[in-house]
C-alpha cells in the first residue's frame, strides 16, 4: 500500500532520530543502513520510553507521546530504507485536493510535480530518483554576489560547481568533522554522565551544543571555544572537490586566492559606504 508524506515528515524523522545536524536528508537517506536506523531507533525508542518518566522526572503522557513520534518516524524511514513502499514526497499537501489525491491515487504517482516519487522494488533505482529529482543540479549563470563568500559558495557563483554539488561537499565536511560532545569530554568540560543527561533530555530538534549551553553544563565562552575547536578540526571542503576529481590543487588554489581578492574588495566598498555615510 502506497501513501503520501511531506518532505517535512521525513526532515522532522531524520532529526527526531538522528539530530538536528543533518544538513541534507535526502543524502542522508540515500546512504542509511537498516542497522543504522535501527540503531538509531533503539537509542531514541529507550530515552523517550514513557516507563522512564518517573525515574527522568518528566510527565509520563509527554514522554508518551513523544514516544510514539519515534516510532511513526521509524516505521516511515524504515519503509524508505527497506524499499518497500512507494512514496509521493510533496512540500505541501493542499487541504482541499486530499480527496482527490486519494481517488487519483495511481495518476499521482506518475505525476508529481512538487515532490518526487520512486519505487522500492530496486534500492539503486530509489536513490537515482532522491538524487535527480529533490537537490537541483543547475549551475549559476549570473553575477558572483558583492558579499564574502566562503570558498564553496564562490565556486557555485563561479559556475564551476552545481548547486547539488555544494551541497554534497557541506554534506561530507559536516559528516567528518568531530562531535561537540566529544571535544567537551576530551577537555574535561563535561563528564560522561553530564552528555548521557544531555542526550537523553534535549529536544529532538535541538542541538547539542545549544541545549548544553541553555541548562548550564557548559559556559557561553566554553561552547564558543569547543564550536571553534571543531570547526577547526573538520576537513577543508576544498578536499572534497579534489578526492571527487571536480578541481585540480593547482585550480582550487587559484580560485581561493581569487576569493581573497574577491572579499577584499567587497570589504574594501563596505568600509568606504561606512566612512561616506558618517
Amino acid at each position: 500500500m502506497a501513501y503520501t508524506i511531506t518532505k517535512t515528515n521525513l526532515i522532522n524523522d531524520c532529526y527526531l532520530l538522528f539530530g538536528s545536524e543533518i544538513f541534507n536528508y535526502v543524502d542522508f537517506l540515500k546512504d542509511l543502513s537498516p542497522s543504522e536506523l535501527k540503531t538509531a531507533y533503539r537509542k531514541k525508542a529507550f530515552e523517550t520510553h514513557p516507563d522512564r518518566a518517573r525515574t527522568l522526572g518528566k510527565n509520563e503522557d509527554t514522554m508518551d507521546n513523544r514516544f510514539k513520534k519515534v516510532i511513526t518516524a521509524y516505521e516511515r524511514l524504515n519503509s524508505i530504507v527497506q524499499g518497500e513502499e512507494i512514496y509521493i514526497l510533496r512540500d505541501v499537501v493542499p487541504e482541499e485536493k486530499s480527496a482527490r489525491r486519494t481517488t487519483h491515487h495511481t495518476q499521482t504517482k506518475q505525476k508529481s510535480t512538487s515532490g518526487f516519487s520512486y519505487t522500492g522494488n530496486a534500492r539503486k533505482t530509489k536513490r537515482e530518483h532522491m538524487t535527480k529529482e529533490s537537490v537541483s543540479g543547475r549551475f549559476h549563470n549570473g553575477n558572483v554576489p558583492k558579499r564574502e563568500l566562503l570558498i564553496g559558495q564562490f565556486l557555485y557563483y563561479s559556475g564551476l560547481i552545481s548547486w547539488k554539488t555544494l551541497f554534497d561537499a557541506v554534506y561530507w565536511q559536516r559528516k567528518r568533522r568531530p562531535i561537540i560532545g566529544k571535544i567537551a569530554l576530551d577537555w574535561g568540560i563535561l563528564s560522561s554522565d553530564d552528555i548521557r543527561r544531555i542526550l537523553t533530555e534535549r529536544n529532538y530538534n535541538e542541538q547539542f551544543g545549544e541545549y548544553a549551553l541553555r541548562n548550564g553544563f557548559i559556559t557561553h565562552f566554553e561552547h564558543l571555544a569547543i564550536i571553534g575547536r571543531q570547526r577547526m578540526l573538520q576537513p577543508p571542503i576544498g578536499e572534497y572537490f579534489i578526492q571527487q576529481g571536480i578541481l585540480a590543487n593547482t585550480d582550487l588554489k587559484k580560485m581561493i586566492e581569487s576569493l581573497k581578492i574577491h572579499n577584499r574588495e567587497v570589504i574594501k566598498h563596505a568600509k568606504g559606504l561606512f566612512n561616506f555615510r558618517f
